[in-house]
């Protein structure tokens, strides 16, 4: 069997530190999973609604299932999603395409619009982009929606949202894909089974 390569034995295909990615496949299933499901929605228009670095906007797509109450079926309610543009990549032909993010409405740990929220590009000190929530000062990740400073308490307006929240401990930002056009259309690929109106 030496130099087989795995044949079908568990845990042995797995990649391991400096393997390199088929970037030619990720790239065809990730255009074929674009082009096949039904959750990639349309939100917003880059040039028109995320013009600069670090605005934001609040957009609604998707809902949860209805159920039965008191009165009969009720609808479920709908999905809020904060959109956040981030610094751009650049592709192969040179030019700079758009980078969006899209997570949660609110901040987990406070509740606060994440609208408001304060984006900062990748820094010395911290290479991913992140967002700040202005009311509780609770930093999360944009690229996996991990809290990075859990409520820091460090002014008078941080250290109150600590005390009234920090029984709750920190919990991870919901970070949806997006995908920019290049028309400038800005799509945001709901959970599996949500329901798009």
């Amino acid at each position: 069997m030496k130099g087989k390569g795995s044949r079908g034995m568990p845990k042995k295909a797995m990649m391991r530190p400096g393997d390199m990615v088929n970037t030619g496949a990720k790239k065809r299933m990730m255009a074929r999973d674009f082009q096949q499901k039904k959750e990639w929605v349309r939100v917003a228009k880059l040039e028109d609604d995320l013009a600069a670095k670090g605005s934001t906007k609040a957009v609604e797509a998707g809902r949860a299932p209805g159920g039965m109450g008191p009165t009969g079926f009720q609808e479920g309610s709908k999905y809020i999603w904060s959109l956040v543009r981030g610094e751009g990549y650049y592709g192969e032909d040179g030019e700079e395409e758009a980078k969006v993010f899209a997570t949660d409405g609110a901040c987990r740990a406070c509740k606060f619009p994440l609208t408001r929220g304060v984006w900062s590009g990748a820094q010395a000190g911290c290479d991913e982009q992140t967002l700040t929530c202005p009311a509780c000062g609770t930093r999360y990740s944009l690229e996996s929606g991990e809290p990075l400073d859990f409520l820091p308490g460090d002014n008078p307006v941080h250290w109150l949202a600590k005390v009234a929240n920090e029984k709750n401990g920190p919990q991870r930002l919901a970070v949806l894909p997006t995908r920019v056009s290049k028309s400038g259309a800005v799509y945001v690929r709901l959970p599996e089974n949500t329901i798009i109106d």
